[in-house]
């Protein structure tokens, strides 16, 4: 009997392994050979004026990379947009989830309107934001000149092109936190908070203490995601701003696409490349674990 039931098990596995196997191999030519590629050609001097030419020059582009100016001030700005972005939309994520949670039976409405933004094609709505934000026919300006406001140059200044980039990405990717963190309180069993309530605690109070330690690891998961998707936005900012004016928003997405598409040197634009992978994963660690976010224990 148990020769027998191990003949089984073995047989099932190998089901599995061949029911899998297709996706396997898919997911691997799509993910693990172009990345492959990538690291390869990182230590080349490749360039597309000259495919027939391609000679390895070790640690040459991570060098030259590493002592830019470019790279650093790609770097900087690209820390910031993605540290302002996400920390503004935790922050608005989970105060409306709070006020959604307690309201959303009275008026479910509500939910659809917050997960609207999200649902909209991204490009759709940056070209949106193109025209809301155009200094001399915008409605934004618009609407500022009627509360007597001076008009703003948005995307087209120095000073508050990243700030417009900041803020179309909070109004899209508000509502991803907020459908991560009402998940979560929908998960979580009802009674601490009734228990917090009748000890006399208010309802701030009660969150703060009670609900919001039990949320970290739904916090965790959605500044993860988020994390990782600000700092390689790359739509909104090519579509609004370009990279300018100038160099005040040209990210580390855009000085590959400067390198790789434009100027046509994969060599240097794959160690671009590789450096931020990396850079992703370590920011991304730090900064969850500085927040002790990976600390599921109540």
């Amino acid at each position: 009997m148990p020769l027998r039931q191990t003949t089984i098990q073995r047989a099932e596995r190998s089901f599995i392994l061949w029911m899998l196997a297709p996706a396997t191999i898919l997911m691997l030519s799509l993910t693990l050979v172009p990345f492959l590629v990538s690291v390869y050609l990182s230590f080349t001097d490749y360039s597309l004026t000259a495919p027939e030419t391609i000679n390895w020059v070790g640690l040459k582009n991570y060098s030259d990379l590493l002592s830019s100016a470019d790279f650093w001030d790609a770097a900087r700005i690209t820390t910031i947009f993605t540290i302002v972005a996400v920390g503004i939309e935790t922050v608005l994520g989970v105060g409306i989830a709070a006020l959604l949670h307690h309201e959303v039976r009275q008026a479910p409405w509500l939910r659809v309107i917050y997960l609207l933004p999200m649902a909209i094609t991204p490009i759709a709505a940056t070209f949106t934001f193109r025209l809301m934000f155009n200094p001399t026919q915008g409605v934004l300006n618009h609407l500022l000149g009627l509360a007597g406001v001076s008009p703003s140059a948005w995307t087209a200044a120095p000073e508050t092109a990243l700030l417009s980039l900041i803020l179309v990405d909070v109004w899209q990717w508000t509502p991803f936190i907020l459908l991560i963190v009402m998940g979560g309180m929908a998960a979580l069993p009802p009674e601490p908070e009734e228990a917090s309530q009748m000890d006399g605690a208010g309802p701030f109070r009660t969150f703060f203490l009670v609900t919001l330690p039990r949320l970290k690891p739904y916090l965790a998961l959605a500044l993860l995601f988020r994390l990782i998707d600000a700092f390689k936005t790359f739509d909104i900012i090519f579509v609004l701003t370009g990279g300018g004016p100038g160099v005040a928003t040209r990210t580390l997405n855009l000085l590959a696409y400067k390198y790789g598409i434009e100027f046509l040197s994969m060599g240097y634009a794959s160690a671009l490349a590789i450096v931020m992978l990396v850079f992703t994963l370590v920011a991304g660690q730090v900064f969850l674990r500085r927040l002790g976010l990976f600390d599921l224990k109540d």
